[in-house]
C-alpha cells in the first residue's frame, strides 16, 4: 500500500502538481484555514483531507508535498477491515478526483501483463507472452525499489519482491469495483457519496 500510494502522488504531483493533501501529516497556515471558512468545510465529505488540500489550491495558496518520510500505523486490525478500507478509498478517489481515478487503471501493470500473457498464449506465442508477462513485473520491482526501499525505507525483499506485484494485482480490482456502487460502510453507517465526494446518509 505504501508503495503503491506513494508512485500515485508522485505521479500526480508530476503531472499536475499537488492539488491536494494526504491525511497521515499534513499542516495549513492559519490564514489558509480562515480563508476556507473553517474546518467545518469538510463536514459533509468522505475524503477530509483531500477537500482541505484542493479547496486551499483553489484559493489560491500552494500546496507543497513535503521530502520527508514518516512512519504511519496503519489501525486495520484485521484482513477483511483493511479490505473494506480500501474499496471505500477508491470509491472516495473516484468521487473526488473522477478523472484522475480512472486515469488510475493505467498506473497497474499485473492485470495488463496476465492479460497479454493469455492473449499470446492463445496466438500461440508463449515466448512473447511470458517476455512481456516479465517486462510487467520488473517494473512493479522498479517501483517498489524506488518507492519502497529508497523513499518508505522498506527492506524486506518479500513484501517488496512478491506481495507488491500482488497487491498490484489487487489494486486494479479495488479501483474495478470502485465502480460498482456510489455506497460505502463508515463507522458502522451505510452513506451513499454524491458527486464531488459529499455523502449522505443512504436511505
Amino acid at each position: 500500500m505504501s508503495v503503491e500510494m506513494t508512485g500515485g502522488v508522485l505521479v500526480a504531483n508530476m503531472l499536475e502538481g499537488m492539488q491536494f493533501v494526504l491525511g497521515p501529516t499534513m499542516a495549513f497556515r492559519r490564514a489558509a484555514v480562515e480563508q476556507m471558512g473553517g474546518f467545518r468545510v469538510t463536514a459533509e465529505y468522505c475524503a477530509d483531507d483531500f477537500v482541505l488540500g484542493n479547496e486551499a489550491y483553489r484559493l489560491g495558496w500552494k500546496v507543497a508535498l513535503s521530502h520527508h518520510g514518516i512512519d504511519h500505523m496503519v489501525l486495520n486490525s484485521t484482513f477483511w477491515a483493511s479490505m473494506k478500507h480500501q474499496v471505500r478509498w477508491m470509491k472516495s478517489t473516484r468521487f473526488s478526483r473522477p478523472k484522475g481515478h480512472f486515469g488510475t487503471s493505467l498506473t497497474f501493470a499485473m492485470p495488463f501483463a496476465l492479460l497479454v500473457l493469455g492473449a499470446c498464449w492463445a496466438m500461440g506465442r508463449p515466448w512473447l507472452g511470458a517476455l512481456l508477462f516479465g517486462w510487467g513485473l520488473l517494473t512493479r520491482w522498479a517501483i517498489a525499489w524506488a518507492a519502497g526501499w529508497r523513499t518508505v525505507g522498506e527492506r524486506s525483499w518479500f513484501e517488496l519482491g512478491v506481495l507488491y506485484p500482488l497487491r498490484d494485482l489487487m489494486g486494479f480490482g479495488f479501483w474495478a469495483a470502485s465502480y460498482t456502487s456510489s455506497r460505502i460502510l463508515w463507522r458502522g453507517r451505510v452513506f451513499e457519496l454524491l458527486p464531488g465526494g459529499k455523502m449522505r446518509a443512504a436511505e
